[in-house]
């Protein structure tokens, strides 16, 4: 099975939803995921891309049984270790990323990383239906468990069912958790842009770039499961790094996504004052 088995299958129905799965180095992990996947119920059909990126243990091995299983749900790319980006010093997958929101079929797409996975068996189908009687709702965000951290919630939800419109997000740079994401597919325009080149998490350019698309959903059901996974690009570095590239990530959202000067300075003064305070007074 080779990179270009990521075809739409014969015959297949156009997907309303399209669910993308990066992964790399999550032998332990990707099974569960993609059963998580596979086993949602819906009225309407979605489809898979898996996006393999040349991993070194037993990823591919696994992904390929599941394609192999599953041909007319899984479309599977399988990467070269050639094709990686070079970001923070180190190869890195964004390539792997990119190449999925552009082959996404769907009206919609959701972003599940290989080492996390659903906890709700109607997550689509939930998502789906609110985005559909919401045409002025760009992203619909449900709650996640997180990893080693029981009873938190993740950045900015609310208690319960709320529609956020666009003043209310203007000054949120991140809600929720990617893996309980579901956006309108605009990836048509976001990949014409060019800072998905540059060395920012996609997730935060995601959510910058849809949150001024339109109206944002927070459904509180507990859809998804982020895994706290060290060896990943952002645990990997160290908080103080991780810090300072914050800096860098606040001028390439202002210039590439919001042109918005006043929020352009929010975001450095918060930066700034959350490094002196972790660094500067210790």
């Amino acid at each position: 099975m080779n990179s270009q088995q990521g075809q739409q299958p014969p015959g297949s129905n156009t997907p309303l939803v399209s669910v993308c799965v990066p992964t790399f180095q999550h032998e332990d992990f990707i099974a569960e995921c993609l059963e998580s996947i596979i086993s949602q119920k819906t009225d309407f059909p979605f489809e898979i891309l898996v996006g393999e990126d040349a991993s070194t243990d037993k990823t591919r091995e696994i992904v390929t049984e599941f394609a192999e299983k599953y041909p007319m749900k899984i479309r599977l790319f399988l990467r070269k270790e050639e094709e990686k980006a070079i970001m923070y010093g180190r190869r890195a997958g964004r390539f792997n990323h990119l190449g999925l929101y552009k082959d996404a079929l769907g009206k919609y797409i959701c972003i599940c990383d290989g080492d996390d996975y659903w906890l709700d068996p109607y997550k689509l189908q939930k998502q789906v239906e609110l985005l559909e009687e919401n045409g002025d709702c760009s992203i619909c965000i449900t709650n996640t468990v997180l990893d080693q951290q029981p009873g938190k919630k993740p950045p900015g939800v609310p208690e319960g069912f709320k529609i956020f419109n666009k003043g209310d997000l203007k000054k949120s740079f991140y809600m929720g958790h990617i893996s309980s994401w579901m956006i309108r597919n605009r990836m048509d325009e976001l990949l014409k842009n060019p800072i998905v080149q540059k060395p920012i998490p996609l997730d935060q350019v995601l959510f910058s770039f849809y949150k001024k698309k339109g109206n944002l959903i927070y459904l509180p059901d507990t859809t998804s499961f982020y895994r706290y996974n060290p060896n990943g690009l952002y645990l990997s570095k160290s908080k103080k790094k991780n810090h300072q590239a914050q800096l860098r990530n606040n001028w390439f959202l202002f210039r590439y996504i919001h042109h918005d000067p006043v929020l352009f300075t929010r975001s450095v003064v918060y930066s700034l004052k959350r490094f002196y305070a972790n660094f500067l007074l210790k």
